[in-house]
């Protein structure tokens, strides 16, 4: 029985990184799975390559969640819209058939705001940057300087990039989105 002794000589110098839980440098890591190991400085670059662009998807996911929300507050008010011109069109002022106040409009019930397409798909892209942003953690507790710095790079990247989009004319913080 094979209790994870490594008998080729090749494998045996991946799975020889240490894990260090302390910010350290140096190329030999483990990084989030068994599977990969970065033993050489082309593979450990790689991965850095690898998490700067993970965490520049973040921020782009973030962004794309807002444009999102936002596009779908647009339909839902010209919807309103519509439906009060309509309205409108149908008793001209002075119509002795036309009531005082326009009758309220009914907005979306409960359960058709958390079955439209708009929600499904907002939640399921909220499960995505979840994940995402644990396995930027994860890897970010491996401690490398390295692999911190490129996953910081990757976020003040990506909010060089959507940051400034995000905030022009919303009135929001940045926690929780």
């Amino acid at each position: 029985m094979d209790m994870g002794h490594m008998h080729d000589n090749a494998t045996a110098v991946k799975a020889s990184c240490p894990m260090i839980m302390v910010f350290h440098g140096g190329h030999c890591e483990r990084i989030l799975w068994r599977s990969w190991v970065a033993s050489t400085v082309v593979e450990f670059g790689f991965s850095c390559l690898v998490w700067f662009f993970i965490a520049f998807l973040y921020e782009a996911l973030k962004f794309l969640r807002q444009q999102l929300h936002k596009r779908s507050a647009q339909k839902s008010a010209e919807r309103m819209s519509m439906e009060v011109e309509a309205r409108r069109a149908a008793h001209p002022p002075g119509c002795p058939q036309a009531p005082s106040p326009l009758p309220e409009i009914k907005g979306k019930t409960y359960g058709e705001h958390l079955f439209s397409s708009d929600h499904i798909i907002q939640s399921l892209l909220n499960v995505v940057q979840i994940i995402i942003s644990y396995l930027l953690m994860l890897v970010f507790m491996n401690f490398n300087y390295w692999l911190c710095l490129s996953m910081i790079l990757g976020l003040g990247f990506g909010y060089f990039c959507f940051g400034w989009i995000r905030h022009e004319g919303v009135n929001g913080t940045e926690c929780c989105n």
